[in-house]
């Protein structure tokens, strides 16, 4: 797992999208896999991936901490998963990161062992 560098996203983006529209497919449908690549490019979202997984995540440095927030993540199995959101914590520590979340369906919480700390709430209008 790794942070793919801008000048490598045309080679890496291929390889890695299945999983990324996998992921986007279980998400509330703000934005798809095109929008993703789009706000990669720019600079607001990153990519982050490996052999058998990738993540898609935005670093926000707020004015009393950095949030590393994992929007998207998907890959072959649960294990390379897990493995991948070791990896980013450890990158995020390394990096001066204070807080690690993930936006993730309801299953990730048991099986990563998180803790909750809240509940989204929304109405379609």
């Amino acid at each position: 797992m790794r942070n793919i560098p801008l000048d490598e996203l045309a080679t890496c983006w291929p390889r890695v999208l299945p999983w990324i529209e996998e992921a986007v497919a279980r998400s509330d449908g703000d934005e798809n896999a095109l929008d993703i690549l789009i706000a990669i490019a720019r600079g607001n979202y990153a990519l982050f991936a490996g052999e058998k997984c990738a993540a898609v995540a935005q670093l926000v440095r707020w004015p009393r901490q950095s949030v590393f927030t994992v929007l998207y993540a998907s890959g072959e199995d649960l294990e390379s998963c897990r493995e991948a959101f070791e990896w980013s914590k450890n990158w995020c520590r390394a990096n001066g990161v204070q807080v690690f979340r993930i936006h993730a369906r309801a299953g990730w919480e048991r099986a990563l062992g998180f803790k909750r700390r809240g509940v989204i709430l929304e109405e379609r209008l």
